[in-house]
């Protein structure tokens, strides 16, 4: 009977133990992310302006290239079925 109890006890405190260190690892680790979160150096207004208008100005250029592309590549598909049929 004895030995049950002890077994007992040992079981729970075996239990016991990874749900608090596993409390203590989530609090590291938000404590962590909140650390590398205030080194975070933010962009300016200027700088987010510049790269807004880089990537509207390059989504443009790329849309008028496959334009032209799907344009070429109808023209020549229509070009073939017309010779054929």
């Amino acid at each position: 009977m004895e030995e049950n109890q002890i077994t007992n006890q040992t079981n729970e405190t075996k239990q016991a133990k990874p749900k608090q260190v596993k409390k203590n690892k989530d609090r590291d680790g938000f404590a962590d992310y909140k650390a590398e979160f205030k080194k975070i150096i933010w962009p300016g207004r200027s700088e987010i302006a510049k790269k807004t208008f880089t990537v509207i100005v390059t989504s443009l250029i790329l849309g008028v290239i496959i334009f032209c592309m799907d344009s070429v590549f109808s023209a020549g598909y229509s070009a073939i079925i017309g010779l054929m049929g």
